[in-house]
């Protein structure tokens, strides 16, 4: 931690304890990781202007990200096993032909193919295996290396594909080890997550692709579309929606079976048009920062055509569905549960997603929300509170459902 980052560690402990809670239901813990994690995304995307934008050098950025990444977080014994997976993407890689008229991804996912075409490209991942999910297969402690194999332990077997959260610049498999250890005791399933390209070397549609490999990845190892279950937190939640809108355009265009089982959405970031009130207004309480879209250096800006100034066609492209899904049409999504908290800035846009998806499958049940009072971005990382065991215990009954 930087010096200021312990300054403001010390000023937020004493704030705590001289002026109270800033809302009623937080502790210690959650104050100071709020204070301390605001104050550091606040100097994580620099301001900048589109003014200067050919002085940027967007490479550096990048090598800034990868010199500074999301701690590392440790899947307890306790808890469970995991190991590393990488898929060779010759093996898994998408047709050009599925992808017709797919929209404002269909040109730079066909060179993203093409170079796939042309390299020995791997993709690196972690499978996780709880004890609670190797029990239901009858696989002990003392004995787990069949619970770390990239197959079916049985002819249904249903394992999440995890994509991570990070603001599609930074985070991997070791940022979410604790949490997705958490997800997958609660729920007992095994889960595999990928490290997927992060921008801005990697833009648009470059993690939508790596997403797709994985999902094809999974079924080439004899797990079927319909037993895959999609979890995704932040920029994550927003990439498993659009992993579902590749799917379903795929399956129209193969007549081929593509929908996963369903959908675990955390604190999603709705898309790249966002205008909520508690953008501002939560600001205060989330330890995000909303950094304006008007800078070239914001994680939007980072993700989608960095460089690009923000024009009238930039303003048009980010409309698209595939970057901001709310705005398109959503209907024939799998069963779909979304969590989020009520003092995140992103939660405005959360709570007109889930509308969203509500009209556009309107069976009771079908698409689930739940709003956790006082809580913050992706508040599932606070593992002992009530609220992450009470939203834990919420997503099992749901996989359970499927």
């Amino acid at each position: 931690m930087s010096l200021s980052g312990y300054y403001q560690m010390c000023k937020s402990m004493v704030g705590y304890f001289l002026y109270g809670k800033q809302l009623p239901s937080w502790d210690l813990e959650m104050q100071v990781f709020c204070d301390v994690v605001r104050h550091h995304t606040r100097g994580l995307f620099l301001e900048s202007s589109d003014k200067t934008i050919e002085d940027i050098d967007f490479d550096k950025i990048h090598e800034g990200y990868a010199a500074r990444p999301m701690p590392s977080t440790k899947l307890s014994i306790d808890v469970g096993v995991y190991c590393a997976h990488s898929i060779t993407v010759s093996d898994c890689n998408l047709d050009s032909d599925w992808i017709s008229g797919i929209g404002i991804a269909e040109d730079p996912l066909r060179s993203l193919i093409e170079k796939d075409a042309s390299a020995s490209r791997q993709i690196y991942g972690e499978l996780l295996a709880s004890w609670s999910a190797c029990a239901v297969h009858g696989i002990h402690r003392n004995s787990h290396d069949r619970a770390l194999e990239m197959r079916p332990l049985a002819d249904n077997e249903k394992i999440v594909l995890c994509l991570h959260g990070g603001s599609y610049v930074m985070g991997g498999p070791s940022s979410h080890r604790e949490v997705l250890g958490k997800m997958t005791e609660s729920s007992k399933l095994r889960s595999f997550i990928i490290d997927y390209r992060l921008a801005p070397k990697h833009p648009f549609p470059a993690q939508l692709h790596d997403a797709f490999i994985a999902f094809q990845y999974l079924v080439n190892q004899g797990f079927k579309p319909h037993n895959i279950v999609l979890a995704g937190d932040s920029a994550g939640g927003h990439l498993c929606v659009d992993l579902v809108l590749l799917l379903r355009h795929i399956a129209k265009t193969t007549l081929r079976q593509m929908t996963p089982a369903g959908v675990i959405l955390l604190s999603p970031l709705p898309g790249m048009h966002m205008h909520g009130a508690s953008l501002h207004k939560n600001a205060v309480y989330d330890y995000l920062w909303p950094t304006p879209i008007e800078w070239p250096t914001s994680p939007i800006r980072l993700f989608y055509k960095p460089g690009q100034k923000y024009d009238d066609e930039y303003r048009k492209e980010i409309c698209d569905p595939l970057l901001t899904p709310v705005l398109g049409d959503l209907s024939e999504f799998p069963p779909t549960i979304i969590q989020s908290g009520s003092s995140e800035i992103l939660i405005d846009d959360i709570r007109e997603l889930y509308v969203k998806l509500k009209l556009d499958n309107p069976e009771h049940g079908w698409i689930q929300w739940e709003e956790y009072p006082e809580m913050v971005h992706v508040f599932h990382r606070f593992l002992n509170r009530p609220e992450s065991e009470a939203a834990f215990e919420s997503l099992a009954n749901f996989v359970a459902s499927l």
